[in-house]
């Protein structure tokens, strides 16, 4: 996905697990936000 492509290669520093929820942040500090919601798979990222 286009929307992606800044963060493709960057270095993972941490990951995060909450219920439903992955956070991964990123060595740029930006933080990808994975989740499911409905019984779909959600991503965010911030910044875009």
């Amino acid at each position: 996905m286009a929307k992606y492509d800044g963060i493709k290669g960057q270095d993972i520093l941490e990951i995060q697990e909450g219920d439903n929820e992955l956070t991964i942040i990123i060595r740029d500090n930006r933080y990808l936000f994975v989740k499911v919601i409905n019984g779909k798979l959600t991503t965010e990222s911030v910044p875009e």
